[in-house]
């Protein structure tokens, strides 16, 4: 925990007030002390972020959580029907815990306390459920907005452009891309409505086109990692991309130090030229003109 707030205390006079850190995983709330360092973080003057699976907010880590200064929090959410969220998640019981979770901290809620929304990724298997969700997001007064990602290759495998043809995929790969596209376009209908959607509206028809053939899809536009934020891994490696080699380790490096170095400034013109349409992007950057209108 001191390595990291070693790297925050080192971003001090590179960075201004609206910077923020976002904590996921793997799962944030394992990490002892985390929401000490959240409170670290909120005393340098920066904002936060959590995302979760919210298993482990049970009433006394929810109070925990609203007692903090996080300036928001994201409980992964992927079907309003319990059996496909706790398919999709691998435990029975997990659309249980997140129900509870949101409920204990709205109990605890402060007047200053995060705010709750929703994540979820749009793929086979919860397809039919994506607009009762939004739904869901919409009249629930407790909720913030909800946030879309589409499925893409796991990460941790080697990167194969016909992954999503593998049997073992079905049941992630959206099978009927008509029906796909369609429900894309409701969303953008509905977040152009002013739903409590976090999308830019645009974002949908590029998830249209995404799904129907994501190998396609996303090599027009460039990739910009590098320009303002950057990933820190469990081992402490700094990477702008996960497909590039790490800038540096927060447990020997200083970020202000090794920010422009010839070696960092060497790895992001890599990010600058990378040639592949790595899927990653689909949920990373897009053009906010229409596609394929």
């Amino acid at each position: 925990m001191e390595e990291k707030k070693k790297l925050v205390i080192s971003l001090r006079g590179m960075v201004g007030p609206d910077f923020e850190f976002h904590l996921s995983g793997g799962e944030p709330l394992m990490t002892q002390g985390v929401l000490d360092l959240v409170n670290f973080i909120a005393d340098e003057g920066y904002k936060t972020n959590m995302v979760t699976n919210g298993f482990l907010i049970d009433e006394k880590m929810a109070r925990d959580i609203m007692d903090s200064r996080l300036g928001s929090i994201t409980i992964s959410l992927d079907g309003m029907n319990p059996q496909t969220h706790d398919y999709i998640r691998g435990v029975k019981g997990s659309h249980e815990r997140v129900m509870k979770a949101i409920e204990y901290m709205d109990r605890f809620k402060r007047d200053k306390g995060p705010k709750i929304s929703i994540l979820t990724v749009i793929m086979e298997r919860n397809l039919d459920e994506i607009l009762q969700l939004v739904e869901h997001v919409q009249n629930d007064k407790r909720l913030e907005m909800i946030s879309f990602q589409a499925i893409n290759q796991p990460f941790c495998e080697e990167i194969d452009r016909e992954w999503f043809k593998e049997d073992k995929s079905r049941s992630l790969w959206p099978q009927d891309t008509r029906k796909a596209g369609s429900i894309m376009e409701r969303l953008r209908e509905l977040r152009l409505s002013r739903y409590k959607i976090g999308n830019h509206h645009n974002h949908f028809l590029h998830f249209r086109e995404y799904f129907k053939d994501p190998n396609a899809f996303l090599k027009k536009i460039k990739c910009n990692l590098g320009d303002y934020e950057f990933h820190v891994d469990p081992y402490g490696k700094m990477f702008f991309c996960c497909l590039t080699e790490p800038f540096g380790n927060i447990k020997n490096d200083n970020i202000s130090e090794i920010w422009d170095s010839e070696k960092t400034n060497k790895i992001r013109q890599d990010v600058y030229d990378c040639l592949r349409n790595c899927h990653i992007m689909v949920n990373c950057f897009y053009e906010d003109e229409p596609c394929g209108v």
